[in-house]
């Protein structure tokens, strides 16, 4: 979704030092980006469809400003557009937004709005309209803010300025993520990620649903929702270096770097059992388990239901929150809640609005200071770093080996050793070359099938999320128990199959006889299998298709591998269609809309 990042200081702002934290949000938002800052007397704005560096240029370096609103926009009401850009402008009011007006249809039609004339086609435009409706006769702008706050229906926080009034600025924040915070200069700053606004960060607060902060001549307030000043209680910042950063490599893609990261974080996060039994050692083995996730989460889901069935014998639901309707008898339920910006906002809704229900819960995030934290009895933390890239890779593999522990903390281990896999692990990151040459000689195709059953079916389906996220190519996940039950009417000799093969004794001869059955049809299959498996296949089947060898390790662990082949497979095909592989078109990083 869109991002907001802006400073209000007793002196002049360092422009290039904004600039580089504006860009800390470009993951939210990069269908265009805006800046509205006060020049004197004025108020200067300056707008791109573009990417943020081009706006750097628009300003001098020279130029003496104490108040920025900086924006990156992910569209939602309107096509990316200069005149739908951010900062909005209504009867002397600049506003930035991020979020959503669920009831934009039925307010146009109010009397807040009347005959006024909006510019765009954004939803943000109507919100510094009606902040204008109140503003002629309350005079307080925030004031009108908590008015406009209350008709508001959808996750919403903004930013607005009076440019007959610049001394004041003011803040609002309902459910989507707004963070203030203070400077080791005594400047204030405000941001949708707290990342965004760590350089030289001294304390900061993240605001509570219907809050407002008023900066009025360089006095900051809090008002809570019923509009009575509030004492505000900051947290101070630790600045912690970015395991992003720290692991970085040297290759022009975000979405790379965080591939390659994993060497180190995925073990690391092994060695991190202790930490994990720590965050959850007041919760009691449930006698259900019901997971909630969207995406990428919810396929990771889908094999945390087989870890708890089959490593700690708990029956498991799954469901994706827009599904979640049937609210029985929960008292020995567990509600895991995956997400891993802890912002999505369709968990999110079903959760706040059913606290009580859910009063037994989980979280697993990637972002201790989350909505989803605050709203969960228990989380656990990946702490793997912030992820930059669009599509979840470090993200999801943390999310795989944290139901992992949990799985086996629930069955009663007190320690899991895992120096086999790890060392593995780490070695099998040289499939890369092999990875790229296969990539080399499909990447033109317009559709795959990825087959995979027992736990690496939820595999072949975030395989399939990732390379229609990345790669922009149609692939869709079947059990390939399922392929003789309609899906192998599209085979032909050139059909491309990738085909991942479980290590599971009970279906293993059945998985086998599949191949075999879709070699008939194609020879384009990728096969990937663990030498035992390959074993059994002969030289002579293996010399007529390409594939990947798999390592033998504890077959819990095994859809790792298969996750990583899959993460490098959809990353060459993007690189070799030059295509742009950390913000795919239409993708938002943190989807804070439902």
């Amino acid at each position: 979704m869109c991002g907001i990042y802006s400073i209000y200081s007793k002196e002049n702002i360092n422009i290039k030092s904004f600039f580089e934290s504006l860009k800390e949000l470009e993951y939210r938002g990069y269908d265009s980006a805006g800046v509205a800052l006060v020049v004197g007397s004025r108020l200067k704005v300056f707008k791109t469809t573009s990417k943020i560096k081009s706006l750097e240029p628009k300003l001098k370096k020279d130029i003496k400003t104490s108040l920025i609103l900086g924006h990156t926009r992910w569209a939602t009401h309107g096509t990316p557009s200069i005149l739908n850009c951010h900062p909005h402008y209504h009867n002397g009011l600049y506003l930035v937004h991020n979020g959503i007006v669920e009831n934009y249809d039925e307010l146009r039609k109010t009397r807040y709005i009347g005959n006024a004339k909006l510019l765009t086609e954004t939803d943000s435009e109507l919100i510094a309209c009606m902040i204008s409706y109140f503003y002629k006769t309350t005079h307080s702008l925030s004031k009108s803010v908590n008015k406009v706050g209350r008709i508001l229906k959808g996750s919403n926080s903004f930013l607005c300025i009076d440019e007959n009034n610049l001394g004041t600025l003011v803040a609002y924040k309902n459910k989507t993520p707004l963070f203030f915070g203070l400077k080791d200069n005594g400047s204030y700053a405000f941001s949708s990620d707290l990342n965004a606004m760590k350089e030289n960060l001294n304390k900061y607060l993240s605001l509570e649903n219907n809050q407002i902060i008023e900066i009025k001549n360089n006095i900051c307030t809090l008002f809570d929702n019923s509009y009575e000043p509030i004492d505000k209680l900051l947290v101070p910042y630790k600045l912690e270096v970015s395991k992003s950063l720290k692991n970085k490599v040297s290759k022009d893609s975000i979405t790379y770097n965080e591939i390659k990261s994993q060497s180190k974080l995925i073990p690391e996060f092994f060695d991190s059992f202790p930490g994990v039994f720590k965050q959850i050692k007041n919760i009691k083995k449930p006698k259900n388990i019901v997971i909630i996730g969207c995406g990428s989460s919810f396929n990771s889901a889908m094999l945390g239901k087989l870890y708890f069935e089959k490593v700690s014998n708990i029956p498991t639901e799954i469901f994706r929150p827009s599904e979640f309707t049937f609210f029985k008898d929960n008292k020995k339920t567990l509600y895991i809640f995956l997400s891993q910006s802890g912002e999505t906002a369709d968990i999110c809704d079903l959760l706040e609005t059913n606290k009580e229900y859910f009063s037994n819960s989980l979280s697993i995030v990637n972002n201790f200071d989350s909505r989803l934290v605050n709203g969960t009895k228990n989380y656990v933390n990946l702490d793997l770093g912030i992820e930059k890239g669009v599509a979840a890779t470090k993200t999801f593999i943390g999310q795989l080996v944290a139901l992992y522990l949990i799985s086996s903390y629930f069955k009663g281990q007190t320690s899991i050793n895992t120096n086999t896999f790890k060392k593995a692990f780490r070695s099998f990151f040289s499939v890369e070359k092999d990875i790229k040459k296969i990539a080399k000689l499909f990447f033109r195709y317009k559709s795959f099938y990825i087959l995979g059953r027992n736990y690496t079916y939820p595999i072949a389906l975030e395989g399939a999320l990732k390379i229609k996220e990345i790669s922009y190519i149609h692939c869709e996940a079947l059990l390939s128990s399922e392929m003789k039950h309609g899906p192998i009417a599209l085979l032909d000799k050139n059909f491309p199959i990738l085909y991942f093969i479980s290590t599971d004794k009970t279906t293993i001869l059945k998985e086998i006889s599949n191949l075999y059955e879709i070699k008939t049809r194609t020879n384009n299959i990728v096969l990937f299998a663990s030498s035992s498996i390959l074993n059994k296949l002969g030289k002579k089947f293996l010399d007529e298709i390409n594939y990947i060898k798999i390592p033998d390790t504890q077959s819990e662990l095994v859809p790792i591998f298969f996750t990583l082949s899959i993460q490098f497979l959809s990353f060459y095909f993007a690189k070799l269609k030059k295509i742009p592989v950390d913000q795919p078109r239409n993708l938002a990083k943190v989807v804070t809309v439902a």
